[in-house]
């Protein structure tokens, strides 16, 4: 997920003052990213697991505010810092840690880019009763490549400008029409369909379907002013993942259909008059623009290992790898919950681990990093000059990995595998991940010299100063350490 600017897309750089963009319009940015027609799938499986719509309106509540707690901390790394999100994790992870963050953003990217390329070839089904879905699954996602290989970037800029906005403006007349429709008095009433999970299960599929994980990519672009994302991310996430769901459990209810695809027919016929071409247009517009931006995230993610060499094989590459597991996608229900599960669970450790070195490393550890121009809290790191791995945050995120992992039911080989939920997995694997950092942090503090401080943290080379032949690459030195080692005031005559 990304945002290409204009003039230039500042991947190596951090974005200046004069390049950031007010809060209306971040608003109608974020919205547009979160806005897809396959949210409306979360109130679908709601329904068919047997949920009242109350129930799902306060999983609903609960998806939103913890959807709000990490987008706040993410939007406010990538603001404060103006550095793209794998930038970041090379000057604060280190080698290793930034090569972890890159495999999570692969398989986040890889994982949703497979399953938008089937639930597209789902929804023309409904609309058409097309068979033999793997083959239009792999014939997609082999087609939605072309989009990053060739730089088409009006279609991502249609779907923005005019394809995401219908598509709100198309869910919310939905909800009106449904809850004024004759049937609308009883649409709250439980179903008559056994219960099958629980709230937390939806709000599972919620917040992973609300997720990136690398939301900094976004809000790098985004004034420094952390007052101001508030607004921007509630509008957002309230559109995405309140509005939708909704609408698909509405129109599961009305429809009372057995399926996916006789639920989207209904969708069609009962909000847009029967108008198919233009649900095509906008379906096809909408999960091509989504794919684009999950292709491009598993291509950073190789581009940021390999320092931008590569490009077009590793475009073709991930496509291939993505129309297989498109073709894989033959459960859609039990592949959507690992999907969401493993969004929700593994980039944000990452993620949330930096935002808590920019706000807490100096005030615990006592440590400071480079900062960088213009007010940034960071500065840009080369590959040459990070540090090989920050061994706390590494840590930190692996801790956080296990605890979500197991207790969401993404381990293969274990028992609870795509069984598992137990509580909600992604809050669960954020706070470990969090809460060892801070742990880390203290521990950095009591440690005897800057040396082991430094290769605890991961704290990078310096870059501000040449090195001299034969000379080791100095470290950035601990605030502490620093303000100890100015001379002392004399104070005699």
């Amino acid at each position: 997920m990304t945002v290409a600017h204009e003039s230039a897309d500042y991947l190596e750089d951090i974005v200046p003052s004069d390049k950031r963009e007010s809060p209306t319009r971040m608003t109608l940015i974020w919205v547009t990213f979160i806005a897809s027609v396959s949210n409306m799938y979360s109130g679908y499986l709601a329904r068919a697991d047997g949920l009242s719509l109350g129930q799902v309106m306060l999983a609903i509540g609960i998806g939103i505010v913890i959807v709000m707690a990490y987008g706040y901390c993410a939007a406010n790394l990538g603001s404060a810092t103006g550095q793209a999100h794998s930038v970041l994790t090379r000057g604060i992870l280190g080698r290793w840690g930034s090569g972890l963050a890159s495999v999570l953003l692969l398989i986040t990217g890889l994982g949703w880019y497979g399953f938008q390329a089937y639930f597209l070839a789902q929804l023309l089904q409904g609309l058409f009763g097309i068979g033999h879905l793997a083959v239009y699954s792999a014939a997609f996602a082999m087609v939605m490549v072309l989009n990053n290989l060739l730089g088409f970037r009006g279609v991502a800029k249609f779907a923005r400008m005019v394809a995401a906005p219908l598509l709100l403006v198309w869910g919310v007349y939905t909800v009106i029409k449904a809850f004024g429709s004759a049937s609308g008095p009883q649409l709250f009433a439980s179903p008559h369909i056994p219960v099958t999970a629980g709230i937390l299960v939806t709000v599972t599929l919620l917040v992973g379907s609300a997720i990136y994980g690398n939301e900094p990519d976004v809000f790098r672009y985004a004034r420094r002013d952390r007052t101001r994302h508030t607004v921007p991310l509630l509008i957002g996430y309230a559109m995405g993942i309140g509005i939708f769901p909704i609408a698909g459990y509405l129109m599961a209810e009305l429809s009372d259909a057995s399926s996916l695809g006789d639920t989207i027919q209904f969708f069609v016929h009962f909000s847009l008059f029967g108008l198919t071409g233009l649900a095509v247009v906008v379906f096809v517009v909408n999960q091509v623009a989504l794919n684009d931006a999950n292709l491009y995230e598993a291509v950073n993610a190789i581009q940021n290992v390999t320092s931008g060499r590569y490009r077009i094989a590793t475009v073709l590459i991930l496509g291939l790898i993505g129309a297989i597991i498109a073709v894989e996608m033959n459960t859609l229900d039990n592949n959507f919950f690992i999907v969401a599960n493993i969004t929700a669970v593994c980039l944000p450790c990452a993620t949330l681990v930096m935002a808590v070195d920019l706000w807490l490393l100096t005030p615990i550890s006592g440590v400071s990093r480079p900062v960088g121009p213009d007010g940034a809290p960071r500065a840009i790191v080369a590959w040459a000059n990070s540090s090989p791995a920050n061994i706390a945050g590494v840590v930190a995120i692996l801790g956080g990995l296990a605890v979500g992992g197991l207790t969401g039911g993404l381990i293969p080989g274990l028992s609870g595998f795509n069984h598992t939920n137990i509580g909600i997995p992604a809050l669960q694997g954020w706070a470990t991940a969090v809460v060892l950092y801070v742990i880390g942090l203290y521990i950095a503090r009591r440690l005897a010299s800057d040396r082991q401080r430094a290769v605890l943290l991961g704290l990078p080379r310096e870059t501000e100063s040449p090195i001299d032949d034969g000379e080791a690459p100095a470290l950035a030195v601990p605030a502490f350490a620093a303000e100890a080692r100015q001379p002392t005031p004399s104070t005699g005559t």
